[in-house]
């Protein structure tokens, strides 16, 4: 019987607050276990220590103890190479999923890295971090921080989590890779303003999933 696993990396899970909001969404058994990266080196190791280049370099020793301690504020990974590692760890016969506060990255056709919310292949990773700040933001909002001031970011967590946990159930089920109808959750959306536009599932999705997710909670004003 079809279930998923849900990794919360330590420290993330003492303060984790969605525990029963995913539960509650999806119809099947989600189980939930703390995780925990046990190579410091490698974490240090796949850094991103350039925006245009896709190269690593045995680390510092002070980067490894940072790594060691937690020290990690600022650090962006890349996201490909701490997924395979993850990978390696876990049971990936079902859908498993880690959500960490670490940034992750990807990069593009462009020549660039790009901040992602998640990153997919035998299993994911999903980047709270990457919840509020890879996703781009209104003018307003870059107009606010080039002046001095915090403009806060307005992000549904809890409506992102559940986009991101469906659209990589549907990859790991169906191998359905995104929807181009806004209104879908399936739809891969890269700003704040598509992701508001998000209000469940279109036709397709709804008649694939409907035995999948209780939709009744995709309305929800819950924070």
């Amino acid at each position: 019987m079809m279930h998923m696993k849900i990794y919360v990396e330590r420290p993330l899970w003492d303060s984790f607050q969605f525990f029963n909001t995913i539960r509650s969404f999806f119809k099947f058994d989600v189980e939930f276990e703390e995780y925990k990266f046990k190579d410091p080196h490698f974490l240090a190791y796949i850094r991103i220590r350039s925006p245009d280049k896709r190269e690593f370099y045995d680390p510092f020793p002070i980067e490894i103890e940072n790594e060691r301690r937690g020290l990690i504020k600022g650090v962006i990974y890349d996201g490909v190479e701490l997924l395979k590692h993850f990978c390696f760890n876990i049971d990936v016969s079902n859908p498993a999923v880690l959500i960490t506060e670490r940034l992750i990255a990807t990069f593009g056709e462009d020549g660039r890295y790009h901040l992602r919310m998640i990153v997919m292949g035998p299993a994911a990773i999903i980047s709270l971090k990457g919840v509020l700040y890879a996703p781009a933001k209104p003018l307003q909002y870059y107009l606010m921080h080039s002046f001095g001031f915090d403009d806060e970011i307005e992000v549904r967590v809890d409506k992102v989590l559940k986009m991101l946990l469906l659209q990589f159930y549907a990859y790991f089920k169906y191998n359905e890779i995104f929807c181009e109808k806004e209104e879908c959750m399936l739809h891969n959306c890269h700003t704040t303003e598509e992701i508001k536009k998000v209000t469940g599932l279109c036709e397709k999705h709804r008649k694939m999933l409907k035995n999948v997710v209780n939709l009744s909670p995709l309305s929800s004003k819950k924070k």
